[in-house]
């Protein structure tokens, strides 16, 4: 069974699209749709999201 997750390109909130070493210098990254803000910080940045704000990250091997 194929994998049917759409990702959408979200600008990471800790660096407001700038790029820094959570985004992996690209300023945006890819979120589950429809893109939510991390419900354990509002968007502000923690564990939980990486410290991007988002939540449903991409991983890094996905």
């Amino acid at each position: 069974m194929a994998d049917t997750t759409e990702y959408i390109g979200v600008t990471c909130q800790h660096c407001a699209g700038e790029g820094c070493c959570f985004c992996d210098k690209k300023g945006t990254v890819e979120v589950t749709s429809p893109e939510r803000m991390c419900r354990h910080c509002n968007g502000v940045g923690c564990l939980y999201c990486g410290y991007t704000g988002w939540s449903g990250l991409r991983g890094k091997y996905d």
